[in-house]
């Protein structure tokens, strides 16, 4: 015996009442499921702090990270989390999960400071880290670390930090501490060496040539100095093939300037010449 198929609008109303019901079934789930996630059972019981840190205090991440966790363990935006701490000073990132029972677990990498950053009036305005980048902090708490100053034109941090570090490596023969470094506005390069000599690098747009007139100097720096029995105040690398410098005055007052070309450097009286002049 067929069995005679109901009406399409017979069907159509069956459907839309079992949907129904199935919407204020998983609606009474959803409702149910958000109050129980709003009991207070499930507060956050405790927030740890993990890392290595010297310039961050628990007072600090007290008052300006944690009253702005809101919601419970279930609820808490961890990303909102990581932004609260993140914006506390010397803090550069942190890493923020939930852990159970009912705790949250933050780690936290610190500020490195690797300089002072200047302005174009020369005062130090932020610090530099070993990223390359500005971060603002209490100078005050970094008076006493001897930190070098960078200048350059705006966001140049990195750009100055890297060749920081490549100096570092190649003043290294001769025990040298950089005490400022600047970029210039058209790409030259100016360093200081703490009680030591300011040298003009000139520009790195053949770095190549760049590094070669730097290693020849690091290189003849020592004997110039013993040469003429005086330190080098200094140096201009500008040159192709030799570069220039300017001695410490000598007993009499006077001062000597020498020219070094292709590893040469010789003088007599108060100035001396070779082919490696301008």
């Amino acid at each position: 015996m067929l069995r005679q198929e109901l009406p399409l609008d017979i069907r159509l109303m069956h459907f839309t009442s079992r949907a129904l019901v199935w919407l204020f079934v998983l609606g009474a789930l959803a409702a149910g499921g958000n109050w129980l996630l709003q009991r207070p059972w499930w507060s956050i019981r405790s927030v740890r702090v993990e890392g290595v840190l010297q310039h961050v205090s628990a007072t600090s991440l007290r008052s300006q990270a944690l009253p702005r966790v809101q919601g419970n363990w279930f609820t808490v935006s961890l990303g909102a989390v990581q932004q609260a701490f993140e914006q506390v000073p010397w803090v550069r990132k942190a890493v923020v999960q939930r852990v159970w029972p009912l705790s949250l677990l933050v780690r936290l990498q610190e500020q490195q400071p690797v300089a002072l950053w200047l302005d174009a009036s020369g005062s130090a305005v932020s610090l530099v880290n070993a990223q390359g980048e500005s971060f603002e902090a209490n100078l005050g708490e970094v008076q006493d670390l001897g930190l070098p100053r960078f200048f350059g034109p705006p966001a140049s941090q990195q750009q100055v930090t890297a060749m920081y570090r490549d100096l570092q490596q190649r003043f290294a023969p001769l025990r040298w501490r950089i005490a400022s470094l600047g970029l210039g506005a058209q790409g030259d390069w100016q360093v200081q060496v703490a009680q030591g000599p300011s040298i003009d690098l000139g520009n790195d747009d053949d770095p190549q040539a760049f590094a070669e007139r730097l290693q020849r100097f690091v290189r003849l720096e020592p004997g110039v100095a013993a040469h003429y029995g005086r330190a080098v105040v200094s140096a201009d690398l500008r040159y192709a093939n030799g570069f220039a410098v300017k001695l410490a005055k000598d007993d009499s007052g006077a001062g000597v300037a020498a020219h070094g070309a292709r590893g040469a450097s010789r003088g007599t009286g108060s100035k001396s010449k070779s082919r490696g002049a301008r």
